[in-house]
């Protein structure tokens, strides 16, 4: 199994910031993640995608770290390492958007492909507002990486996944407007996503 780009950060701070300690950090970082992994066994595939690639290493990694560092530096560490990948994830986005006119598809491409990477199996339940014209506006109310982390009382940690959201998506074209005022990781009702070709 590939790892999460979570886990190689993680491996990176041990041995840059705690070389002395950087195997036991190690060693506890693994064993908690099969733990979370033993934990969750039983999650559809398509929820397992999600649990693989960041939910379960963030928390494993989120719990090493305090054993290192004050609770507030280790949530900082992860949310650089969630950030890090946000931002080349943008970049690449950033390099296709230069295809004239492909800012015009791109909320019919978010509206086909939500309910297969985020769908119900995968954990995540969504209302649509409107999905079509030009518009992707849908209110999540149901999300994994925010059950997990209630799950096992890290709810802060979902921050970092939400934050990323708005790092990848925001900015990506003059004429496309992302838009979203409220999270479940924040501690409200739903995730109000939106993404728009701007007027309309």
């Amino acid at each position: 199994m590939k790892p999460s780009y979570i886990t190689l950060n993680f491996q990176q701070t041990a041995a840059q910031r705690f070389p002395a300690r950087a195997g036991e950090l190690n060693a506890a970082f693994e064993a908690r993640l099969q733990a979370l992994r033993s934990e969750n066994a039983e999650a559809s595939k398509e929820k397992q995608r999600h649990l693989e690639n960041q939910i379960l290493p963030g928390i494993a990694a989120y719990e090493t770290l305090q054993t290192a560092m004050t609770k507030d530096e280790a949530l900082e560490t992860v949310h650089g390492y969630v950030e890090g990948k946000a931002w080349r994830l943008k970049k690449a986005f950033l390099k296709l958007m230069r295809i004239p006119g492909l800012y015009r598809i791109v909320p019919g491409i978010f509206a086909r492909e939500t309910p297969k990477l985020f769908g119900v199996t995968a954990g995540f339940a969504a209302t649509d507002i409107q999905t079509s014209g030009g518009v992707w506006r849908i209110d999540m109310t149901k999300c994994p990486y925010h059950d997990a982390c209630a799950q096992y009382g890290c709810p802060e940690l979902c921050h970092c996944f939400c934050d990323s959201d708005d790092i990848t998506y925001d900015g990506l074209h003059p004429k496309l407007c992302w838009h979203r005022t409220k999270t479940l990781g924040r501690g409200d009702d739903c995730c109000d996503f939106c993404l728009k070709i701007k007027g309309k």
